[in-house]
C-alpha cells in the first residue's frame, strides 16, 4: 500500500524552537555576562566611594584640667598634688588619685607627647617596694641620672621600652614612667619640680 502524501504522525518543528516546543535561548549566555558585568561595574563603585570617605587615624581625647583635677583631689592626698608646668605641646589625658599597689594613695597624671608618646607621673607618700615594682612594670635598675642638682634613679622594663625615672625625698616620692626614653622623661620631671615651685609647694611640702 502506497503511503505517498500521507501526512506525518509527528509535528513539523519550526525554526528556533525544540521539539518540545520550547523557544532555544540563543542568548542566555550572553545575558548571564552582561549580568556579571554590571555587577563588577557596581561594586567597583562602592568600592571607590568607601575608598573616598575620610576616616580619623585615631580616636581624639579630650585634654584633662589637671588643675580643677588637683583642687579636688587635695583634700585626699598628704601632700600637694603636683600640677606640672607644662611640658609644651603635650595632652594630659587623666588626673586622679587612685589606691594602688598595697593601698598606697597615689595622685596620678596620664600624658601624651607633642610626639605620641604616651608617660605617666605617680606620686605618693610612704610607698614600697611592691608599689615601686608595679609602677615601673618590674623594670630594672639603670644607675642614676642627676636633674635640677638632685639624685634621680632610672628603671628600664627592656620587653616594653618602659622607662622611669624615681626620686624619694621625707617619705614621699615622685615617679615618672613611660615611652620615649629617659630625655622625655626628664621633660615631665623638670615640669612637675616647676610646677610645685610655682605653687610655693616644693616637693608637695604644704606650709
Amino acid at each position: 500500500m502506497s503511503t505517498t502524501g500521507r501526512p506525518s504522525d509527528s509535528p513539523s518543528v519550526a525554526p528556533g524552537e525544540d521539539p518540545r516546543g520550547v523557544p532555544r535561548q540563543r542568548h542566555s549566555g550572553g545575558n548571564v555576562r552582561s549580568m556579571v558585568l554590571s555587577m563588577a561595574v557596581i561594586l567597583g563603585m562602592v568600592l571607590v566611594v568607601v575608598w573616598l570617605i575620610p576616616r580619623p587615624n585615631a580616636i581624639e581625647q579630650p585634654a584633662v584640667d589637671v588643675s580643677n583635677a588637683a583642687q579636688g583631689a587635695a583634700s585626699q592626698l598628704p601632700f600637694a598634688p603636683v600640677v606640672p608646668d607644662g611640658p609644651e605641646g603635650w595632652t594630659a589625658t587623666s588626673a586622679n588619685v587612685n589606691r594602688s599597689t598595697d593601698g598606697v594613695v597615689t595622685w596620678h597624671i596620664g600624658y601624651r607627647t607633642d610626639g605620641g608618646k604616651y608617660l605617666a607621673l605617680e606620686t605618693a607618700r610612704d610607698t614600697t617596694r611592691t608599689w615601686l615594682r608595679a609602677q615601673t612594670q618590674s623594670g630594672d635598675a639603670q644607675g642614676e641620672q642627676t636633674i635640677g642638682g638632685e639624685v634621680w634613679q632610672r628603671y628600664l622594663q627592656p620587653d616594653r621600652e618602659r622607662y622611669s625615672l624615681v626620686r624619694t625625698q621625707d617619705g614621699q616620692t615622685l615617679l615618672v614612667t613611660g615611652e620615649g626614653g629617659y630625655a622625655v622623661l626628664t621633660e615631665l620631671v623638670e615640669a612637675a619640680e616647676a610646677g610645685w615651685t610655682n605653687s610655693g609647694t616644693p616637693w608637695g611640702v604644704r606650709s
